[in-house]
């Protein structure tokens, strides 16, 4: 292995590609804290080609490269491994077995953990869907109910201009005028063709008054 991490050479692609599958294994094995006590005690954590090596594997925690993983837990011991104090206290093996007993704790609860807090994540978003449905029907509710006032208020209009008209033609006949009786009495409307009649009779009538 420290030849291995400890030489840079040219590779060919098939030689990046057994170099990327070591290195996926590699990695993973350092979610076994038992693995990372059997490395401390033979002294590769004091090795400083080594730790370089630790360094060059947190490509691993970017995305295109994390998904090949099959126990992300890897990613938070190889975090740990970047600080002295953790590689120095690894060795010790109480310290091993309490984190240990952690991991086995955290991988038995993880998947109830998990499905619980993914049933939260979908809970929150269908409320949160169901809260914009009902801005969006309000919404649209307000913009019926100004549109349904200004057809309402636009037929009253309507209404009142037609019975304006309505009320001037019956003011004033076409071709005719009123005759204005005494209080209480009906009025007449005569059309205008028998008006210049009678105006005519009542001007023969006074001729022929004069002549007499």
């Amino acid at each position: 292995m420290a030849k291995m991490y400890g030489k840079a050479t040219v590779e060919s692609e098939e030689q990046q590609k057994r170099r990327w599958q070591i290195e996926l294994e590699f990695v993973q094995c350092l979610s076994n804290p038992n693995y990372l006590n059997f490395l401390a005690q033979r002294g590769y954590f004091k090795d400083q080609s080594f730790i370089n090596y630790l360094k060059y594997l947190q490509y691993w925690k970017e995305p295109d490269y994390a998904k090949y993983l099959m126990y992300p837990m890897c990613l938070y011991f190889l975090d740990l491994l970047q600080y002295e104090h953790f590689r120095r206290e690894i060795v010790n093996s109480q310290c091993c077995k309490f984190i240990d007993d952690q991991a086995i704790l955290q991988w038995q609860h993880y998947t109830r953990k998990r499905i619980k807090l993914m049933e939260n994540a979908a809970a929150a978003q269908q409320q949160q869907q169901q809260q914009q449905q009902q801005q969006l029907q309000q919404s649209n509710g307000g913009e019926a109910a100004t549109a349904g006032e200004a057809a309402a208020t636009g037929g009253m209009m309507a209404t009142a201009n037609g019975n304006g008209t309505a009320s001037a033609a019956e003011a004033q006949p076409l071709g005719g005028s009123v005759q204005r009786g005494e209080p209480g009495q009906s009025q007449a409307v005569i059309p205008q063709q028998q008006q210049q009649q009678i105006n005519g009779l009542a001007t023969a009538s006074n001729i022929k008054l004069e002549l007499n």
